[in-house]
């Protein structure tokens, strides 16, 4: 600490300090400003720990303020006997700061120990510091340039960043990045997770969102025959264009970036964020509800039998002629049936109650309805129309 004298001192009018006058004491310097009603309502307590340990410390109130101000002030509130140097600049530019109480710490031995808050003035730390003991208390590492009008994440070139610990945002198509790719994050060293999306379909975010699946093939709503669109123009807004000139125009309404990581180790939990957000960012109002709907209904015909497999090697084949599964459970059939053209719009529900696999071989299958029907009753399979209640992905206009 340099040596430096002080000439103006509030309640001491005519005299001067010296710090040097204060070898071998704890000198705490705790900035303040009139405006801070923190600061003039710890002066007691300030006061009772320079009372409490007498010769061995000693405090300094320093304030930027002019005398006119502090004098002011203290027409209104109690004159502490603390020295008060008032209209300080030497020590605010030694000790830049953004807040007040700042305290300053200088040990007996000249040495600054501690740039910190005004809350650990407290008798157990300056015991602590005079007896030598290690005494550990948070450092302030005020800014002095902070930005206020800046978004803080962008504050200084991006400064602040390294305290983020969540956050989501929403962004349309990203012309720079020529791909699409979405993921979801977990990391369990820093317990955090969150999604990735980079122009996806805004159809593709709400099946993965409300299916709770990021592999969303899989999911209840993969196919469009468990989503309801209360939409002007119904499904057509979220297809894919046949005309390549649409193309263009569909990217830009339907393709879309979000990005999201949160304090979080619950998957499900994170879903449930990324719905909320969802419909936040995005142009509709988007729900899960159990309806009542047109379907298709598969069951077991009386020969059933002939289908359940003793193979031991599985086998999945898809063509425009043949459709083939062995050693396959039947939800694997359900989610190939909800995936053609014939069930655009009804979806096929298993009622077969069988859990292990089968095998299958349909042949020329896919034309019609009555043609299929045909093929699966050869197979020992019942394709029925009814209706189910059934959870549906609900799509509105907000």
């Amino acid at each position: 600490m340099p040596e430096l004298t002080f000439t103006n001192i509030f309640n001491q009018p005519g005299t001067s300090i010296s710090l040097s006058s204060y070898k071998h004491k704890l000198i705490i310097i705790d900035f303040w400003n009139r405006w801070c009603g923190t600061c003039i309502e710890a002066f007691p307590k300030m006061e009772k720990l320079q009372n409490e340990f007498g010769d061995k410390i000693k405090i300094l109130l320093v304030t930027s303020d002019k005398n006119e101000e502090v004098a002011k002030l203290f027409r209104r509130f109690k004159l502490p006997s603390l020295t008060i140097i008032p209209n300080d600049t030497v020590l605010n530019q030694m000790f830049p700061h953004a807040a007040v109480p700042h305290h300053v710490w200088v040990n007996p031995d000249g040495r600054i120990q501690f740039i910190t808050d005004g809350y650990n003035a407290t008798s157990q730390n300056v015991s602590k510091v005079l007896d030598g003991e290690n005494v550990k208390l948070h450092k302030k590492n005020e800014a002095t340039d902070v930005d206020k009008d800046a978004d803080l994440w962008m504050e200084g070139n991006g400064r602040l960043q390294k305290y983020i610990n969540s956050y989501s945002f929403a962004m349309p198509r990203i012309n720079e990045i020529g791909s699409s790719y979405y993921t979801f994050i977990k990391d369990t060293t820093n317990n955090n997770c969150g999604f990735k999306f980079v122009n996806i379909s805004l159809l593709m975010l709400y099946k993965i969102a409300f299916g709770g699946s990021i592999n969303f093939q899989n999911a209840a709503f993969a196919q469009n025959n468990r989503v309801q669109f209360n939409v002007p123009g119904g499904n057509k807004f979220f297809e894919y264009p046949d005309e390549t000139d649409s193309i263009a125009d569909w990217e830009k309404r339907n393709l879309v970036c979000y990005e999201s990581k949160w304090k979080l180790h619950n998957d499900s939990l994170a879903y449930q964020y990324l719905q909320d957000d969802a419909n936040r960012f995005f142009h509709f109002s988007v729900k899960v509800e159990s309806k009542t709907v047109p379907c298709y209904i598969l069951r077991k015909a009386s020969n059933f039998y002939q289908i359940k497999s003793f193979n031991k090697k599985k086998l999945f084949e898809f063509t425009d002629s043949s459709f083939i599964l062995k050693s396959m459970p039947v939800a694997v059939l359900i989610g190939s049936l909800n995936g053609v053209s014939l069930f655009k719009t009804s979806p096929v529900v298993d009622e077969t109650s069988y859990s292990c696999n089968i095998d299958i071989h349909l042949v020329n299958a896919f034309t019609d309805i009555t043609t299929l029907k045909r093929e699966l009753l050869r197979n020992g399979l019942l394709l029925e129309q009814g209706k189910r209640k059934m959870k549906m992905l609900v799509i509105s206009s907000k």
